[in-house]
């Protein structure tokens, strides 16, 4: 006999084991994106994402002075305290923008999927992810 409450129980567990290592990725990760960002005089940074139909992806990160006019793409590695070695500045925005829709809007890339931006501002620091969520909608009305 299947015994779905310890099933239940089964993956709630590894749902929350598995929330709890995305918070700690995600912390590790805003800490380690802000002192290499302001040494490269970034104040501010825009990391837009699109998806739909099950698939999803980071589209741009665009890089901002304290002028707010924008400036080139920094190259750039970054250390993560605790995991050992070194990522380019790219791949850590990925991952944080990744892991943030893991996290807060799961399923962001199912059908008509959700569209948004991750907007750090390195001064304060604050990290805002903002998702605009995509849905379909269907009304019938007898005349």
């Amino acid at each position: 006999m299947i015994d779905f409450q310890a099933i239940t129980d089964d993956f709630a567990a590894s749902e929350a084991k598995r929330a709890k290592e995305v918070q700690g990725h995600i912390h590790r990760l805003k800490a380690a994106l802000i002192a290499p960002l302001l040494g490269g005089a970034i104040a501010r940074v825009v990391v837009r994402f699109d998806g739909c139909g099950d698939s999803g992806a980071v589209d741009e990160c665009l890089f901002f002075d304290a002028g707010g006019q924008p400036v080139s793409y920094p190259e750039m590695m970054i250390g993560l305290a605790g995991e050992g070695g070194e990522i380019s500045l790219a791949a850590a925005l990925e991952k944080l923008t990744y892991l943030a829709l893991e996290c807060h809007h799961p399923g962001w890339e199912v059908d008509d999927g959700a569209c948004g931006e991750l907007v750090i501002d390195v001064a304060t620091p604050s990290f805002v992810l903002d998702c605009q969520l995509r849905y379909t909608d269907d009304h019938s009305t007898d005349l």
